[in-house]
Order: C-alpha cells, then structure tokens, then sequence
C-alpha cells in the first residue's frame, strides 16, 4: 500500500504499479515462502533467549521485520528515533497506517541536531551528530528495558552489514536481523503480499531515472548517504524541505 504523496509524477505511479504488479509475483515463490519461515524461526529464537525490542524508522526493511516479529510476539516494545526538524515528512503516515492495523508498544525517542551548524561539514558535522544519535539509542534502550533488538538490517545494504551477517548470521547475543539474507526485491514483495504501508520515497523514481532500491528515508539532509545520487534525488524531491531547513539553520 503505497502512502500518496503529491510529489509523485504520473510517470513515477506507472512505474510503481508495473513494479508492484512484479512484486506480487514473486512473492508467491517458493523461495520466498522458505525465506519467511527461516526468518521467523530467527525470531523466536532471538527472543526465547530474552526480553528485546525492535528498532523501526518506517523504511521498507523496518516495516517487513516489524511485520515478521509481531507475529512472533504481538506485545513486543517497538521504538522510533524521531529526528526533530528533519525528519521525513512521510514516516509519520506509514507509522499511522501500521498501527492502525497492527497496535503495538510503540514509542518514539526525541533527537534534534538543531544546536549543530550546519556550517560545520564532514567529519566534525558527522561526529556532533553522532553523539547526539547515539545518546538517543542509549534513551530507546531505556525506554524498552532491554538493548536486545530486533532490526531491519540486512546483509546486502552495505560491506559493513554483509560482513556483519558473515560473522552472524541471524542474531548475535544482543541484535536479530531477520532479514539478513533478504533482497530488496523479497522486500518489496513481502510488502505487497501483506498490504503493508510503503513510504512514498520508493516510487519518487524520476520516471525511471531513480531506482528504488537505492532510495533511504532518512533525515531530509543528513549528512551520511549523500552519493550515489542523494544528494540530487533530494534536491529534486525535498528542494522546499532542504531549502527551509538550510533557512532554519542560517537563521
């Protein structure tokens, strides 16, 4: 269930359906259905250990483990990190549709990187808000009661998580990735098969000139991710969010 979004093109809707309709036919694999039941197995597991929680921030990876893990355990903590001033418009509204069909524990942990210039760049921007970040993981932990996780991650996002799941696998004594071996399209047709909420990001696609695999919902200008086109995907989407927080910070 793509969330609408008037920055969508006609072009980018056409796009998105034939995309969806590709969808739905792969999740009717068998390997998909196989991939879905060593993932929940991981889950339970994970948290036949232990109490845990699971981290979302209302991308696609972090609605399907949300998804899997409710199955397991309906009254699991759920915790969001909301990033004040910045954060996706939209991850409030695939937030809302989700619990609307799905309650949960859920809560959400306040960050604002608003004291940090955004006139400091590189490095010493990256390591300011870093802290600021990781002091928010450290009140989500406390929230919940526990830092044992469940999350989205999965081996193909980056070298750092493939190597991670190499190590790994599914779960190390205080984080579950039940998605470790997924690929962006199991995803995406996991997302369709259910009906979940997909954030609009995924089909602001230039009419063909994006791929959605490689869109993020994170902080409109956060200072990590900006290649592979980030950078101008914002600009070409978010220019009036970029615009009023570069306002913002210069005032």
């Amino acid at each position: 269930m793509l969330i609408p979004s008037h920055r969508h093109t006609p072009a980018d809707l056409r796009l998105w359906a034939e995309l969806e309709d590709a969808d739905r036919a792969h999740a009717a694999a068998a390997s998909m259905r196989d991939k879905v039941a060593r993932s929940l197995d991981a889950v339970r597991s994970f948290l036949a250990v232990g109490p845990a929680y699971c981290s979302v921030s209302w991308g696609k990876d972090s609605v399907v483990a949300l998804h899997l893990a409710i199955q397991v355990r309906a009254d699991l903590p759920v915790r969001n990190i909301r990033v004040e001033g910045s954060r996706n418009p939209y991850c409030d509204a695939v937030r809302d549709a989700f619990l609307a069909r799905y309650p949960c524990d859920y809560a959400e942990i306040p960050c604002s990187y608003a004291h940090v210039s955004r006139a400091v760049v590189g490095e010493t921007y990256d390591r300011e808000t870093n802290k600021i970040w990781n002091a928010a993981i450290a009140s989500m932990q406390a929230s919940a009661g526990t830092d044992r996780h469940i999350s989205g991650v999965r081996a193909q996002e980056s070298t750092v998580r493939r190597l991670r799941c190499a190590r790994w696998g599914f779960s190390t004594d205080r984080t579950c990735a039940p998605l470790a071996w997924w690929h962006d399209k199991d995803v995406f047709a996991y997302l369709a098969k259910h009906d979940l909420p997909v954030h609009p990001n995924y089909a602001m696609l230039g009419g063909g000139r994006w791929t959605r695999e490689r869109l993020r919902v994170a902080e409109i200008g956060d200072s990590h991710g900006r290649g592979g086109g980030r950078a101008e995907w914002e600009r070409e989407y978010y220019g009036d969010v970029l615009n009023r927080i570069e306002c913002a910070s210069a005032g």
